[in-house]
Parts: C-alpha cells; sequence; structure tokens
C-alpha cells in the first residue's frame, strides 16, 4: 500500500512540476525532461509494487492476488508501449 500510494503521489507530483517549471519549448525542454523523469520513476514504482505484491504477499486471497499481478502487467506493458511511441519522453 505504501508502494502505491507513493508511486501515484510521485506521478502527480511530476505533473505539477511541469507546471511550476513553465511552458517547454523546443530549445528549453528542462521542464519536460524533469517532469518525464519524475512521472515515470511514479509509474514505475506503482508497476513494481503491483508485481511484486502479486507474487509474494500471502494474506491475499488467490483471486485478488492474480488481478493484482495482472494489472501490474498490463499497465506495465501499456507504460512501455505508449510512452517509448511518444515523442515528449
Amino acid at each position: 500500500m505504501i508502494g502505491l500510494g507513493s508511486g501515484i503521489m510521485l506521478f502527480f507530483f511530476g505533473m505539477a512540476v511541469y507546471i511550476i517549471l513553465g511552458p517547454s519549448t523546443d530549445t528549453y525542454l528542462l521542464p519536460n525532461q524533469v517532469s518525464s523523469v519524475i512521472k515515470l520513476t511514479g509509474m514505475g514504482i506503482v508497476c513494481i509494487t503491483m508485481i511484486v505484491g502479486g507474487f509474494f504477499v500471502e494474506k491475499m486471497e488467490k483471486d485478488t492476488k492474480l488481478l493484482l499481478l495482472l494489472f501490474g502487467v498490463i499497465l506495465l506493458l501499456l507504460n512501455i508501449f505508449l510512452f517509448s511511441s511518444s515523442q515528449n519522453y
């Protein structure tokens, strides 16, 4: 739960950093780059937490663990495909 919460908070903090640093242009890419690193770190923490939780948490039901693992893998694959095809990242 701590990993999921911190990953989601880090993702939204990355979106706030982009707003705070101002708009990025073709020559000034720092806001976009810093925001991307923070957002991708947050999403990585969320995906890793879901996958590890699906494997190693023993106090959950079998179906809940399977859903957690499945959503973690789907979210990880979506992030890989969407962010690799995007020009901003």
